[in-house]
């Protein structure tokens, strides 16, 4: 089977690792922005912040899935190429702007990555120069000197752009670089960041999948359009603060998708029997029983999965049982109120088909239900599924003689 191994390196899973590297920077970002601050995705950079004073962050994103032989994430060396890359393209927006100095005073460069920057000289130098421990032609040696030492063409081209400024503009462009090295994963980091603004550590990843989804939504409507994907701070506000409803309203209860485990029998299911017994569904209906099964299921793992995680207490769950029995009981007795005043008058006999269309009826609008659980209304297939778990146990039945013939 050797033949059909896949080199890795050669796919496109590493480059699509950096691009969702690249949102993920930018949802982290997002959650911090400030009054007055704007954000923008792949507009002048891969992710930009325009500040409140006029200043402007240009911050490229470089993310690696190389380790080396000890199991770490790979250095970021002085000659490395996803350095340069970033140094020569913000050179050449320098270049392209109309007002240099301007843009130079106002313009903050970041180059985030996963990569450590430990041990990488052209960082260290960057820091003395700022720090004004070395002056700008000690620094431009130091660039000299690693031009001389490179093989690679297309690096040593890069740095060369950068040897080739005058030292007043070299010196005025590194001290506004910074690199930031970030090896933690990006998602974890996205999520202290929730958890610092929501505390509740529970609610973490009902809010990040939320924002996750909008975000994700949003910034493919956005691009596809043509239109540019920035968010200001009042614009996160409005569009994306129903994300954080899942940590301050109590009512809400987070829905998940869970794995539903089906029985190896759909047709032997008590609350299947009961339908098939008043003929609203039928033994050959397969699709149908699946789709019933199904809506049981998930209100079933629902109700679990809440309790397990706190959402609910084990009282509420006796109450929503109650509440769901209460609600059929009012049904059952209204749709068979005029059979049995019938029956017991003597004016009809036992009629097991106007009990079936009765059954039905009763079933039909006990669907129509929207079941409330912590004052959180629950859609209709969850409602639904609560009323089939209660048929199945059984607790409710739509057959008039439902108790004689499942209740054991």
């Amino acid at each position: 089977m050797s033949e059909f191994k896949i080199n890795y390196e050669h796919t496109a899973g590493p480059q699509l690792i950096g691009f969702d590297y690249q949102f993920y920077y930018f949802m982290y970002l997002i959650l911090d922005l400030n009054q007055g601050e704007k954000i923008g995705f792949e507009v002048l950079d891969d992710i930009h912040i325009e500040l409140a004073n006029g200043s402007i962050e240009l911050l490229q994103t470089k993310h690696t899935i190389q380790k080396n032989p000890k199991g770490e994430i790979v250095n970021l060396t002085e000659r490395d190429s996803d350095l340069w890359k970033t140094i020569n393209n913000w050179i050449l927006f320098f270049k392209d702007s109309t007002d240099k100095d301007e843009y130079l005073n106002k313009t903050v460069f970041k180059l985030v990555t996963n990569k450590s920057i430990n041990n990488n000289t052209f960082f260290e130098n960057i820091i003395k120069l700022q720090r004004k421990e070395i002056k700008i032609n000690v620094f431009s040696d130091y660039i000299k000197h690693l031009h001389v030492n490179t093989d690679s063409v297309d690096i040593k081209t890069q740095i060369e752009s950068l040897k080739k400024l005058d030292n007043k503009t070299k010196s005025k462009f590194i001290n506004q670089i910074q690199i930031i090295s970030e090896p933690e994963n990006i998602i974890n980091l996205v999520k202290k960041r929730i958890r610092k603004l929501i505390v509740k550590e529970e609610r973490v990843d009902d809010v990040y999948n939320s924002l996750v989804s909008n975000m994700q939504l949003d910034k493919f409507l956005t691009i596809i359009d043509r239109k540019k994907f920035e968010i200001s701070f009042e614009d996160y506000s409005r569009r994306y603060g129903n994300c954080f409803d899942y940590a301050y309203e109590k009512t809400v209860l987070p829905k998940r998708e869970l794995n539903l485990i089906f029985p190896k029998d759909l047709k032997s299911q008590t609350f299947i029997k009961q339908l098939i017994d008043i003929g609203e569904t039928f033994e050959s209906d397969s699709d149908e029983i699946l789709r019933y099964t199904t809506a049981m299921l998930k209100t079933f793992n629902s109700l679990n999965d809440w309790k397990e995680n706190g959402e609910i207490l084990s009282t509420q769950i006796i109450a929503f049982d109650e509440d769901a029995i209460f609600i059929w009981n009012r049904i059952f007795k209204d749709r068979y109120r005029d059979y049995k005043v019938k029956i017991n008058s003597g004016e009809i006999l036992h009629d097991e088909i106007l009990i079936k269309q009765i059954a039905i009826q009763c079933m039909s609008e006990v669907r129509k239900e929207k079941l409330k659980l912590k004052n959180d209304e629950l859609n209709e297939e969850l409602s639904n599924g609560q009323f089939y778990i209660l048929s199945n146990e059984p607790r409710i039945g739509w057959h008039i003689d439902w108790e004689k013939k499942y209740k054991k």
